[in-house]
């Protein structure tokens, strides 16, 4: 029995060594690079900018493009740096990446802080065949078809949000 007990605790003390080397002893991320997978596109850098001027002014989006810029103009640069954002060239993150052409924002929305995903930011046209990305508050991106895309855009899947249907 004592053999027994000791050849199991070998066993799991060794699985446990292994474990430890494959995943590494000091494998904390690191928050730039977290910072840089979590915002790298243009879509999902505005639909982050959007997310966090909400939370700063009462769950209501920027009115226009001019409002959303002065309030990215106005944050640590370095955490911009960090999210790959030129402070000094704010536009270039309202452009797609895939097709040169300005990203399509709902302007003014409104939410909560329990408030259901909204959709923000939308590619101008699609980017993997007939898919277009969107970017929703609360810093998800997803892949959506053309009519989907279309049913974002205009509001109708917009839940439980606070008179959101046809704001841009």
């Amino acid at each position: 029995m004592k053999n027994l007990i000791s050849n199991v605790s070998i066993k799991i003390l060794a699985t446990v060594l292994l474990v430890a080397v494959l995943t590494g002893c000091n494998s904390t991320p690191d928050a730039a690079d977290m910072m840089a997978k979590a915002t790298d596109s243009n879509v999902k850098r505005v639909a982050k900018m959007y997310s966090i001027f909400m939370k700063n002014n009462g769950w209501k989006g920027p009115k226009n493009p001019e409002q959303l810029k002065t309030f990215i103009g106005k944050q640590n640069e370095e955490q911009l740096q960090m999210m790959g954002i030129d402070p000094s060239n704010l536009d270039a993150i309202f452009i797609g990446e895939h097709d040169d052409e300005p990203l399509k924002i709902r302007w003014n929305l409104k939410s909560s802080m329990l408030g259901p995903a909204l959709p923000i930011v939308f590619e101008a046209s699609p980017s993997e065949g007939e898919d277009y990305q969107v970017g929703f508050t609360g810093n998800t991106v997803r892949t959506v078809d053309s009519q989907e895309y279309q049913q974002l855009w205009e509001g109708k899947l917009d839940r439980g949000s606070k008179g959101n249907a046809n704001r841009r």
